[in-house]
């Protein structure tokens, strides 16, 4: 596929830490060669499921063997990628190796491609706000364990720092920051108080992060489809949760994502904090090969928090996709919208295709579609699967009455 494959750069082997010290860059096929892992290792380190897991950033990484290797900061508008092996260290620990904080093609097929010709199929994973690294890692760990899939995830600057890795203004500092429900608390009548408007300053902060990280985005999306389409092995599926399928949506106006996302079997927007209003306008970009989801709740007490915090910014309808698509949907025969309103939703409503008590039904749906499989196979009636009939026409499935 054209477009798919990416130039290597020649970047300085170095990058500077926030300290102005020179951290190596040491790219997968040096440490090879140099030993430092024999190219087995490194390859094999992905194989188990709920191992070692790859994990793309644009954070500025920093010289660490725990979470702290991938930074608070980013380079705003730039396509450089960086990458490292995660692992489980004790109950809540993480161990990190294999930092590389420049990938060219050559590291990243040579991480990937392994990927794809494992076991299991694979699960492309991007979080919403406010998720530190190590929450990313545990999600993507989680993922892994109900699902049984290889997870390769994503960790892009979704705390609401600045650029530079400092807090904004108006900002308070907090031990709290890594919680992905913390916009629950916002609602019409403490919008305007001061703990409430320093929430509100970090996801606006964040929001414009995923704006200044889309050509990382559309770069790491390249790298994906270049190494799937040269393993020719395990399908995969992407999946976008929260602000995340908002980043996603970003990035759909450089075209070698759509190219990229044509090559996913499934793309899953969940929970998608994005305005529902005008959502056909954009979300035909994506034609995966098989089908496209977005899963909503109205009772999402996270994006109802959203909506309101939104409402700074001067919009009329702040809506989101995530809590009703609105009966102005998308309708092609790859479309399905998944309602899990009056479900099992778990805390907030928000993170319900991770729950560690999840309903059979809901299990089952969200293993196809992480998996790469059709949601519904040929033959099989919607009350079977999801435990409820759908609509007529096929286009919304439910989990619960509506």
């Amino acid at each position: 596929m054209g477009g798919i494959g990416v130039a290597g750069r020649g970047r300085d082997p170095s990058f500077s830490s926030p300290l102005g010290t020179k951290i190596p860059c040491v790219p997968l096929s040096i440490r090879v060669r140099r030993g430092l892992r024999s190219r087995a290792e490194i390859e094999n380190s992905h194989q188990t499921i709920g191992g070692a897991m790859l994990i793309f950033t644009n954070r500025t990484m920093q010289a660490s063997s725990d979470e702290s290797a991938f930074g608070a900061g980013f380079s705003q508008g730039s396509e450089i990628l960086g990458m490292a092996t995660v692992a489980r260290k004790g109950k809540k620990g993480w161990s990190v190796a294999d930092i590389d904080s420049d990938v060219n093609d050559a590291d990243s097929k040579q991480a990937l491609v392994p990927i794809f010709q494992g076991a299991a199929p694979v699960l492309i994973y991007i979080h919403g706000f406010n998720n530190t690294p190590a929450k990313c890692f545990e999600r993507c760990l989680k993922l892994e364990s109900l699902y049984g899939v290889q997870v390769v995830g994503f960790s892009w600057p979704s705390e609401g720092f600045q650029a530079d890795g400092t807090l904004g203004p108006g900002v308070i500092p907090s031990a709290d920051s890594g919680d992905e429900n913390d916009l629950s608390a916002v609602n019409a009548g403490n919008r305007r108080e001061s703990p409430i408007q320093s929430m509100i300053h970090r996801y606006h902060q964040a929001v414009l992060n995923g704006k200044n990280s889309v050509d990382a985005l559309a770069r790491f999306l390249r790298m994906v489809a270049a190494a799937r389409l040269d393993a020719n092995a395990q399908p995969f599926t992407l999946a976008a949760h929260s602000l995340g399928a908002q980043f996603l949506q970003y990035s759909l106006d450089i075209p070698v994502v759509a190219e990229s996302l044509a090559t996913a079997r499934n793309v899953a927007l969940l929970a998608p904090c994005v305005r529902a209003s005008d959502h056909r306008n954009w979300i035909g970009k994506i034609r995966p090969l098989s089908q496209l989801f977005v899963t909503f709740n109205k009772g999402d007490s996270v994006l109802a928090g959203a909506a309101v915090a939104d409402l700074d910014l001067g919009s009329n309808s702040q809506l989101k996709l995530g809590t009703d698509p609105t009966p102005d949907r998308f309708r092609e025969s790859y479309m399905r919208y998944i309602s899990c309103t009056n479900a099992m939703n778990g805390f907030g409503g928000h993170g319900y295709f991770a729950q560690d008590k999840m309903p059979k039904h809901m299990q089952t749906v969200f293993g196809r579609i992480f998996s790469s499989k059709r949601d519904l196979e040929a033959g099989e009636i919607d009350r079977k699967i999801y435990g409820i009939k759908g609509d007529e026409d096929g286009l919304t499935c439910y989990f619960n009455a509506p």
